[in-house]
Order: structure tokens, then sequence, then C-alpha cells
């Protein structure tokens, strides 16, 4: 493993930019609505990230790996911007309400999102971790706010930051277990649909706590396996309800985000060929039908207690396994490249949102990391998602007060990924004395 020295001036300002950006609203990159991030692991479609190595973003997946980071304190910061189209069809606009809208629009939204990593080492066995990251997210918003599902939804946006501190122990040679506290904030910033008595909000948010554990062992110096969990955080969102431009009533919805387990793998097939593998699990069947409870009556409409409307979801867990390799062209460049399959927790049109046409995808990726000095290694990756095509949704208003007739369709989805990261070394050994003569 590379031990940086000092850090130059110039990259100082970069670094600090990077390690204040942790999210901006965007449709879902994994599943669901869940978010990787990281411009290294990204380049190999997220093969090995468990399993750790040079990048300081593996603790995103097993805090285990912190234990790789080098003497004294390392940062780390990425950036994404995501490129999406979705295109949804209505293939029953008749039905839907009035005023009649159009049968297709697009809801996909382009978005930067970002992530940060910091490491000290404490002594040969103890590392201090700490990740900012946002794992999960959603923005989506039609071109046409006048199309035919406009009574299913109009405009989703969650927002979702992540602080995990993480204590790393090598409790015997090349076997590292750690563990850590999340902080978590959770807000449903928007989520709009169109009514007969106007256009209706709900917007709630809240901050939960849950932990990180993990393990990894290297036998050799060739090999490493990582294997790490993300515990589940329940969040009670308070908020309010807005119904046409007069109402505004206070509301809760409870929701459980789902955890996540992770195994990765690392071998280096020769000194400059490494393969890489991950299987990761989330168990998104936590969330089923999430119900909307007024705490104070909507007068002449709804009661204090009632529900106004659901998220239902219904999903099942998602899966995604993926495969990588990197090869060093030279001391200071690194290519790397990947395939995954995610199986989507979406699985059927009952269970297909309007709002995230989810289905199950294939990654393809490149990438690259280029050491630009002793102190600063710098991340490229792009990647291009293949989704199902015409996944069919068949969806009903989730407002309990106004019913109306199911909206049935198609979603043609396609992602481009493109994301760009910076490691430093901030440690700086200590001066050497002279030796006298």
């Amino acid at each position: 493993m590379r031990r940086l020295a000092c850090i130059s001036q110039v990259c100082i300002p970069a670094l600090i930019a990077g390690s204040m950006l942790t999210a901006l609203p965007g449709a879902a990159l994994a599943g669901g609505f869940g978010i990787e991030q990281s411009a290294y692991y990204q380049g190999v479609s997220f093969a090995g990230a468990a399993a750790g190595g040079e990048s300081l973003a593996a603790m995103a997946w097993n805090p285990a790996t912190v234990s790789f980071a080098g003497n004294g304190l390392q940062m780390e910061a990425s950036a994404s911007v995501l490129l999406l189209q979705a295109d949804v069809t209505a293939l029953n606009p008749g039905t839907q309400g009035p005023p009649p809208g159009s049968a297709q629009t697009d809801i996909g939204r382009d978005a930067l999102i970002g992530a940060s990593f910091l490491s000290y080492r404490l002594n040969d066995k103890m590392v201090l971790g700490l990740s900012l990251t946002s794992p999960f997210g959603l923005g989506t918003k039609p071109d046409d706010q006048n199309w035919a599902g406009k009574y299913i939804g109009v405009t989703t946006y969650i927002f979702n930051v992540n602080a995990t501190p993480i204590l790393s122990y090598e409790v015997a040679p090349g076997l590292s277990v750690a563990g850590g506290l999340q902080v978590d904030y959770f807000g449903l910033k928007r989520q709009t649909a169109l009514t007969v008595a106007g256009s209706a909000n709900f917007k709630a948010d809240d901050v939960g706590v849950g932990f990180v554990a993990g393990i990894n062992y290297a036998p050799t110096s060739e090999t490493s396996i990582g294997l790490g969990f993300r515990s589940s955080i329940d969040h009670k969102a308070e908020g309010h309800v807005e119904l046409g431009t007069t109402t505004k009533e206070p509301a809760q919805a409870s929701i459980q985000l789902p955890e996540m387990l992770s195994l990765g793998l690392r071998h280096a097939l020769t000194p400059s060929v490494r393969l890489l593998g991950e299987v990761e699990w989330v168990n998104w069947s936590r969330l089923n039908v999430i119900p909307i409870i007024l705490q104070e009556p909507i007068v002449g409409i709804a009661p204090a207690g009632s529900t106004v409307g659901n998220f239902d979801f219904q999903w099942r867990d998602g899966w995604l396994f993926a495969l990588g390799g990197e090869y060093d062209w030279s001391k200071d460049l690194t290519l790397r490249t990947g395939f995954a399959y995610e199986i989507s927790p979406v699985d059927g049109p009952t269970t297909r949102l309007v709002q995230d046409p989810d289905s199950n995808r294939i990654w393809a990726s490149l990438g690259a990391s280029y050491q630009w000095d002793a102190q600063t290694r710098l991340d490229f990756a792009y990647s291009h998602v293949f989704f199902e095509n015409d996944a069919p949704f068949n969806r009903s208003p989730s407002l309990v007060l106004f019913p109306g007739p199911p909206l049935l369709g198609t979603a043609d989805l396609s992602m481009d990924l493109i994301s760009v990261g910076m490691k430093m070394d901030l440690y700086e050994p200590p001066a050497t004395v002279p030796v006298l003569k």
C-alpha cells in the first residue's frame, strides 16, 4: 500500500469544497432509492468495495476497511454528475381525471451528488474514520406537469445526509473489526400530486440513529475479504399536509430505512492486476404500506388521527452482484472496469412507483486513478446503466381522501454517471536529525 507524504497548498481548497458536498436532489443511483457514492469504486461497478484497499470510500460498505488507511490524517471526496432520462407513458390517459393531459413525459432530473471520507490513524492497531454520505435520495419532476399521471404524482424530492464516525481495531495480523454510529437526517422535502381540491403536498423530516459494523481479513498481501453491515434506521418524519392554498395541517409518517449487508473480495492475480467481486443485499422489504397520519383535523374533510394517504411500496429485497478488475498501467496510472447486475426491489407493475419507476439493471463502468504527486490521487469514472425496456406500472392515487382510477403505463429509463474524486494525505513524516560525522 502506498504511503503518501505532505499536502500541497494548491489542493487544500479543492478538498475542502469536496468535503462540504454531501448530496443534492436527484434521482436514485442504486435500486429503490438507494445511492452508491465513490468515484474510485464506481469504476469497477462497486466490485470489491467491502474488501477495502486504496480508497477510504470503502468504509461506506464495510467500516473495517478503514484499517487500510495510512499514517496520520487522510481525506477523500468525490462528486458525481447524474444524467437521467425517465420517459413515462400512460396507456389509459382518457380514464384519468380532468383536465386532460399528455400521455407521455420525462420525469428524470439531472443531479449532482457527493461524498466525503476522513481517516486518522491513532496507532499501529486503531484507526478513526468518518463518512459523510447520502445513502438514500430521490428527485423526479415531469417536464409536462399537466400530464395524465398528475393525480398519481408530480414532484418527489427526498433528501438524506448520513454522518458515521467509525473506530477500527486490528485484533490479529491481517484481521480487523470495526463499529460506528450513524446519525441520519431524512427529509421528504416534497411529495406533490394533484387532486380535485387542488394541489396536495406532504413535507416532513426527522433525525434517526443506527450503527455500522464490519470485519476485514487479509490473509496475505494479495488477498482481502470484507463483510460490512449497515443497520436500519427508524424515522418518524413529522411535517404537514397542504391541500390547495388554504389548508395546512400537521401530519407524520413512520419510515424504516433498510439495512444493508455487503461481502467483498479483492485478490491480486499479479503485482499489477487485481480481481474484485461484490455481493450486496438491501432489506427493501421493510418498505410496505406507510400511512400518512393527520395530527390535527382538516375541517370538514378528515378528523385528527385519520390516514390521508399512503406510500404504497410493498417492495422485495434488493441484490447487487458485481465483478471488476484493476490494471496498473504504470506506477502512477491505474485503469479499471467492472460490470454489475442489480435486482430491483420492484417486482411488478403494482409495486413500480410512477415517481421512481425502477427495474432490474445492468451496470457497465470504466475508471482510472492517477497519482498526481506524492500526496494526491485523482479518480475518474464513467458508468452507463441499462434498465428494463417498457417496464409496466399499474398505480392508483395515494391520497385516501381522493380515490381515483388506476394509471396504466410503461417506463423507459437510461442513466449515465460521471464521477471525479480526490484523495489526499495530510501526514508529514517527522524531520530526521542529520547524523553527525
